[in-house]
Formats: C-alpha cells, structure tokens, sequence
C-alpha cells in the first residue's frame, strides 16, 4: 500500500486575507496571493507524493470548483478534494450545516486516513487540538509568515523515506 500525504490548506486567511469576502458568483473571482502560493508550490516540487486537500469554509458558498480555481495551477493540479461539501446545489442550503472547520477537518483525516499530513491555517481554532502538532498557524497569512514559519512548514512537507 503506498503512503498518504496530504496537506490540508485552507484558503481564506492563508492565501486571501480574510477582510476580503468570498465571491458567490464566477464572474468576480478572488485572486489568491499569488506570489506566496508559487512559494509554496515550489516547496512541493522535491515530491510528487504530496495531495492537497482544501479545507475552507467557502467551498460550501461558492463550491468546489470556483475555488480551486482560485489556486495557481501548480497548487490545482495536486488537490484531490476538500473537507467540506460543496457544489452549486449545496450552496443554497449553506445553513443546514452547523459544522465548522475544525469539524471537517477531523472527519475527513478520519476518513481518508492519510499516513502523514500537514494542516496549513491562519487560525488554530480551525485545527482539531490533536492535529496541532501538524499545523502552521499564519495569523496574518503568508504573505506576512516569517521565516521560521516557512522553515517549519518546509521541515512538515518532507516525506518520511
């Protein structure tokens, strides 16, 4: 069986501040900090082995699609899903699901059972307490994380031999 290694990422707050809010619509697509997130592509790059899953309370708005396209396509092309439901039909019924990040976070590391992971979030509240030693928390985004945090999150995204 080969080994999972997922990186949980969350969007609003790490690659979009959270001032700006999310689009409902296509046509007024927020565009991610594009600069960082080729930073972090790049760190990607030493291994194929590395899946992204988007952990983001806008897929339930906006859906699925409308943001990962947000994503620069070096990002895009390794997402293999999210933790939380979302296509246009859902989005309608946004309401009818109490549950938060955190939440999705854990029922989805619950069911993909991934080998090794890496959750990257601007707020530990959205980070289950037992997955915290996983997570790079970056308050003000990537934009605004210092040095130590992009070593940290180097060090997290090697995979064990």
């Amino acid at each position: 069986m080969t080994s999972t290694f997922i990186l949980y990422l969350s969007i609003e707050g790490v690659l979009v501040p959270l001032e700006r809010p999310v689009s409902r619509y296509r046509t007024e697509r927020l565009a991610v900090d594009k600069p960082h997130a080729r930073e972090l592509a790049d760190m990607l790059l030493d291994t194929d082995r590395i899946r992204i899953v988007i952990n983001s309370a806008w897929i339930p708005i906006s859906g699925f699609r409308t943001v990962l396209d947000m994503l620069p396509t070096e990002l895009g092309v390794r997402v293999i899903g999210a933790t939380a439901p979302g296509n246009r039909l859902l989005r309608n019924h946004r309401t009818a699901c109490p549950c938060s990040k955190s939440r999705w976070l854990a029922d989805d590391v619950n069911r993909r059972e991934p080998t090794q992971l890496t959750v990257l979030d601007s707020d530990s509240r959205n980070v289950p307490v037992p997955l915290r030693d996983r997570a790079v928390i970056v308050p003000d985004g990537l934009w605004a994380a210092s040095r130590d945090d992009w070593t940290r999150l180097r060090h997290m995204l090697v995979p064990p031999d």
